[in-house]
């Protein structure tokens, strides 16, 4: 009888998550927000005739930002509210320092330092105070530091910044987060949102792979935003779905939700976004903040008007995993010449599947120099060759894992040769580039045939090479030098020259990555291909329309519009 009982509770609980809608929206309101829009009855009556424009089902009350603070009678009172319109209502804090929240670090940005006793008792009583109020609870972007104080720096230790960071706010979840809350509310459900500049988690504290399974869900950034501006880095419309595939590889099915903002979105920026979250697999797309939508934005129209499609893909993709090329970044690995390199591979219109673990099975696999935190990357690449696997290399791994280079048959360098090609040499062909394009001169080709070379002043230097089933593809993206010359922080600190490369360019690139998956696509950059196991999707992230063709059937695409179906 009991275990009768067992399974038909099991069979219910997957019965109920079968009939769940695939795709919620919820909206995150700022403590600074809730002060100004909803402190009145006309602003919250306002406020919910927005959110029902939106299908927003849930909302988020954040009680603390900084010295931004909303006391827990009128959050209660306001969650009452929302609960009362059918609205699903959970807590959240923005864990920023404010003159009398926290202890600002030392360094450039607005962040906390995490080692004082002060910053670690504030954040606490906030778990303490909101926890009873709430059914979960989020932490916005800021669980991370840069602080370089004498207090830190005692701290660390003989550890680099990045190891003392990342142990710290480990150490830090149980007694500073958790128990507070617990305490205050046994079974209360704390839900962490990592931002987007994943190749870089490790060295301001966040390490996903211990952090996130102390959390009962993980919220993801995708917030991308406008790929032409400097102010939040030139960052690729893909960088969204690759964060999202990256962090559910890290941490699994905890990663849950989206989010995304309106911050230097254009109205079709800001549509781009939730259609790289869904189409990477989010089950609720949170939009920040409440502000804004009340303000107004062009992208506001635009999703509601896009909402049905976007919750008809939804439907489409349950149970879909992505398949594709396979790259593979370690949790924690350092990306140095190589940072985020996936979301322009993506921008090449390379079906690409981020990993935390090798991929022993896929047909192809891209190795950048995060790669080299794997200490038996060597033997595994080896194995994973001799298969049949094609393994595209590049010289930043190369350096890392010399042995590699002589089964590529190329050398490389001790030190990067940094450079930029005006035109690329295919065959006798000679193609002038639109913009520069950066690779690495300190790549020789030994015993590789060249496939794609790079003419310069003093000869030419290999573009793409092979031996066998090994590729070594001479791309270089960022180095920390790039990001101290430029002032920025986290997001890619300029424009590359790969995002406008010739169509026949990169058809040639892209089809030795694409043989081994049986897939032929003709495309320019900027269309990005997604496989969902046969059932195929192409995004045009262009101003304009384009031809393509896939798998020999010509198509042509819409600017910025996505195109799916099992016979692509």
């Amino acid at each position: 009888m009991g275990q009768s009982l067992a399974i038909a509770l099991l069979l219910g609980a997957a019965a109920s998550a079968a009939c769940a809608p695939a795709l919620r929206v919820s909206v995150y309101a700022t403590a600074g927000g809730l002060q100004k829009y909803l402190s009145h009855a006309e602003g919250r009556q306002a406020a919910l005739a927005r959110l029902r424009q939106l299908g927003i089902s849930r909302i988020f009350l954040e009680g603390r930002r900084g010295d931004e603070y909303v006391p827990a009678g009128q959050l209660r009172a306001l969650a009452d509210y929302f609960r009362g319109e059918g609205l699903e209502v959970s807590g959240g804090i923005a864990t920023v320092p404010g003159r009398s929240f926290g202890v600002r670090q030392t360094g450039a940005l607005n962040w906390l330092n995490f080692q004082a006793a002060k910053t670690q008792a504030d954040i606490a009583a906030f778990f303490r105070e909101n926890a009873p109020l709430f059914d979960e609870l989020i932490i916005d972007d800021f669980y991370c530091t840069a602080d370089t104080s004498p207090e830190s720096e005692s701290a660390r230790g003989q550890r680099s910044w990045a190891e003392y960071r990342q142990q710290l706010l480990l150490s830090l979840v149980q007694p500073m987060i958790l128990e507070p809350a617990r305490t205050a509310r046994p079974g209360v459900r704390v839900i962490l949102k990592y931002p987007q500049w994943y190749d870089r988690f490790h060295l301001f504290g966040y390490d996903p792979a211990r952090l996130s399974p102390n959390f009962d869900a993980i919220w993801v950034g995708t917030e991308v935003r406008n790929p032409e501006t400097p102010r939040m880095g030139y960052v690729q419309p893909t960088q969204g779905y690759i964060n999202f595939c990256w962090l559910r590889a890290v941490a699994g099915e905890r990663v849950r939700g989206a989010w995304f903002d309106h911050i230097e979105c254009t109205a079709q920026n800001f549509l781009d976004q939730a259609y790289q979250s869904v189409l990477a697999g989010a089950r609720e797309l949170t939009l920040f903040h409440l502000g804004d939508l009340i303000a107004g934005h062009p992208g506001d129209a635009l999703l509601a008007q896009e909402l049905p499609e976007l919750f008809a893909l939804a439907e489409k993709l349950r149970g879909r995993e992505p398949r594709g090329v396979a790259f593979y970044k370690p949790a924690g690995s350092d990306s140095d010449e190589n940072m985020y390199l996936m979301d322009y591979l993506a921008m090449m219109g390379v079906p690409l599947v981020p990993v935390a673990r090798y991929p022993e099975g896929a047909a192809c696999v891209v190795l950048g120099v995060q790669a080299a935190a794997d200490a038996d990357l060597f033997e595994r690449v080896r194995k994973h060759a001799a298969r049949g696997a094609t393994v595209v290399l590049t010289p930043a791994l190369l350096r890392r894992v010399p042995a590699l280079a002589g089964l590529a048959g190329v050398k490389v360098a001790a030190q990067a040769e940094p450079a930029v090609a005006t035109e690329v040499k295919l065959g006798r062909r000679v193609i002038a580039l639109d913009a520069p394009l950066e690779l690495d001169l300190g790549l020789k080709a030994d015993r590789a045939t060249v496939l794609i070379a790079a003419p310069h002043t003093g000869g030419e230097a290999p573009l793409l090479t092979r031996r066998k089933q090994m590729l070594v593809w001479n791309v270089r993206t960022f180095s920390e030098e790039d990001f101290r010359q430029t002032g920025e922080w986290l997001l890619p600190p300029k424009p590359l020259g790969i995002v406008r490369l010739p169509e026949t360019v990169v058809n040639a690139l892209r089809r030795v990555l694409l043989e081994p998956l049986g897939l032929r696509l003709q495309a320019p950059v900027r269309v990005a291909l997604y496989d969902f196991n046969g059932w195929r999707c192409l995004y045009n992230f262009r101003s304009e329309p384009v031809r393509v063709e896939l798998n020999g059937k010509a198509l042509r695409l819409e600017p910025h519009r996505l195109r799916c179906g099992a016979d692509l």
